[in-house]
């Protein structure tokens, strides 16, 4: 680990603590570490009290609500103790393998924005299908993620717990098993159901799902349907566009294998503090027994953004309640 890069974001932070740019690098640096016994400043601190906190067996422990609200209050104010007032906004964390379909790494972001501009699906994206978990509010989504922490899966699938900032897709709770055929992801929704029934968790939904969110928008067919065979045809020329686009482009390996760790990270926290403030704005009252007043505040480009949806995500969150 390099302490000396930590030691200045530390100092960096302590001069400018509304640094965001800063302040994320510092709690993803953070993540991974291993900490000296000599604290450098106020979020290795703060690291370390969070994970001074922890027990064994603390994954399950805290998939019960009333376990999470404690312990996220112990969390909280590990960072007022700091005094750390801003929060970056962290949407969504990461657990077990990082994506891989079929051997090869799943580079999502580039396969996106290759989406957005030539609106061709990449070959990969078509052997990709998730497990796709819609919490009906809050106190379900932290249940979701610490179930999720718990789950023995094929092959340690990736999984993603997130609050949805993208405006034109639905849901605002939602959580990810990457899976590489259909096959395994039946297998992995029969896992985290039963893990959902032993663990007595109600007010979730889970489903198939094909790809990322943006194909089945841009082509109803591309969309799984159980039950349904494979509707959607490859145009002809996409391996073309694929092959001739990516050509200069690189795909990054991960910097890890994995993005399961053993302990609770200050990021995670940050994470979990970004989605209680999100529950507040939508509306959502199981944000209440957590504090909504407790921890540092988010910056105000995040609140605006997700004012400007919290009528459209109160609604979903009904309407997903009344599908029982």
């Amino acid at each position: 680990m390099d302490y000396a890069q930590l030691e200045r974001l530390e100092k960096r932070v302590s001069l400018k603590p509304n640094d965001r740019q800063a302040i994320r690098q510092l709690v993803t640096m953070l993540e991974y570490s291993n900490l000296p016994k000599q604290h450098l400043g106020a979020y290795s601190k703060a690291q370390l009290e969070v994970t001074g906190g922890l027990k064994k067996g603390w994954q399950a422990a805290l998939v019960d609500t009333g376990r999470q609200t404690a312990a996220y209050s112990g969390w909280m104010k590990a960072l007022d103790t700091q005094n750390i007032q801003l929060a970056v906004p962290i949407a969504q964390i990461y657990v077990g393998q990082t994506i891989t379909i079929n051997g090869e790494h799943g580079n999502c972001g580039q396969r996106l924005n290759f989406f957005e501009e030539t609106k061709v699906i990449c070959g990969l994206c078509h052997e990709c299908y998730k497990v796709q978990i819609l919490p009906e509010n809050l106190e379900g989504m932290f249940q979701v993620y610490f179930l999720l922490l718990n789950l023995q899966l094929p092959r340690d699938n990736a999984r993603k717990s997130m609050i949805e900032l993208r405006e034109a897709v639905k849901f605002p709770y939602k959580a990810y098993i990457y899976c590489e055929s259909i096959a395994e992801a039946k297998e992995c929704l029969a896992i985290f159901r039963a893990a959902q029934a032993e663990f007595e968790i109600t007010g979730v939904h889970s489903k198939i799902s094909h790809g990322c969110s943006e194909y089945s928008m841009e082509y109803p067919a591309f969309k799984y349907s159980e039950g349904a065979g494979d509707d959607f045809e490859t145009p002809s020329d996409w391996s073309g566009i694929e092959e001739a686009y990516f050509t200069d482009i690189p795909m990054p390996a991960p910097e890890r294998p994995s993005n399961s760790k053993p302990i609770l990270s200050l990021r995670d926290v940050f994470a979990f503090r970004t989605w209680v403030r999100f529950a507040e704005l939508i509306g959502d009252k199981s944000c209440e027994k957590y504090g909504t007043r407790l921890g540092p505040e988010l910056p105000q480009p995040f609140v605006k953004r997700v004012q400007g949806q919290a009528r459209d995500r109160h609604k979903e969150m009904v309407e997903l309640c009344a599908q029982g």
